[in-house]
């Protein structure tokens, strides 16, 4: 780890520094990672395979392309959420290097913290990069004029904005899950957190079949308590084709979505300090 997680003597109570320079660290060692390029070039192959499809079917080329697309980066970016969130802390903790960012004057809350951010701007370039990679492949398939372009690229935007705070999400839980378990139990937790969270109204609907009490109490508070992600994904499908008022909902959405997200960065920074990482 950089010194640059040491305090200046000048502003010792400055506590963007140490937050930052671990984002950089984090940063540098995902975006290093040849799973990330692997996955990247995934994204590319199901967008150029969505596009052959889209040519088999009369007057569905960009739907298919746009279905495609959205589900293959969805899906990869989620993996690499899943999988690089699990590891955030534990591979701090099996390199030991967690107890030299320790010695500097870092709180939990900021290793934590710093983390975090770190994975979120790597999956942010590879998401703006898929992304872009698809609203050229959509154009390669119907080279629309520019008003009707000008809209698909605002209706795609907002999709993968919902799809990036998803992935947020996933990275928090992801990471919550690292502070108090191994790898694999944490891609396992968060697997389950994400299906179940996809799987909101399968709960709902067992909330009321099951006749055992204790087993419809505790399916009606897994539904109230984890995100609704499946009105996530219907909501985010819909706006693709621009048939909702796409501002409103993504604001309302996004503010749900942030909300799981600074409860479980706070619940993992609360966690770290029980541990005593240090």
């Amino acid at each position: 780890m950089s010194d640059d997680t040491s305090t200046p003597p000048g502003n010792p109570a400055n506590p963007i520094l140490p937050v930052r320079a671990i984002a950089v660290n984090t940063f540098r060692e995902v975006a290093r990672d040849k799973v990330v390029y692997t996955f990247f070039l995934f994204a590319v192959i199901i967008s150029f395979f969505g596009l052959a499809l889209g040519s088999l079917s009369v007057g569905q080329d960009v739907r298919i392309i746009l279905d495609l697309g959205m589900c293959g980066i969805s899906t990869i970016g989620g993996i690499i959420a899943v999988f690089a969130g699990a590891n955030l802390v534990y591979k701090e903790l099996e390199k030991k290097t967690c107890y030299l960012i320790f010695t500097k004057p870092v709180a939990a809350w900021q290793f934590i913290l710093g983390k975090y951010i770190g994975l979120s701007i790597c999956l942010l370039f590879l998401i703006l990069g898929m992304g872009a990679f698809l609203a050229l492949t959509v154009y390669m398939a119907d080279p629309a004029h520019l008003l009707v372009m000008t809209e698909r690229l605002k209706w795609i935007g907002l999709s993968l904005l919902l799809t990036y705070l998803e992935l947020l999400l996933i990275i928090a839980a992801a990471e919550f899950f690292s502070t108090f378990s191994s790898p694999i139990m944490s891609v396992v937790f968060t697997v389950s957190f994400w299906l179940i969270g996809h799987s909101s109204a399968s709960l709902q609907e067992l909330s009321r079949i099951f006749t055992n009490p204790a087993m419809k109490q505790l399916s009606a508070i897994l539904y109230w308590t984890l995100p609704d992600l499946q009105s996530l994904t219907r909501a985010r499908a819909v706006i693709m084709y621009g048939k909702l008022p796409a501002s409103e909902l993504t604001l309302y959405l996004s503010a749900y979505l942030i909300a799981y997200v600074i409860i479980l960065l706070v619940l993992a920074a609360l966690v770290s300090e029980k541990r005593e990482l240090p």
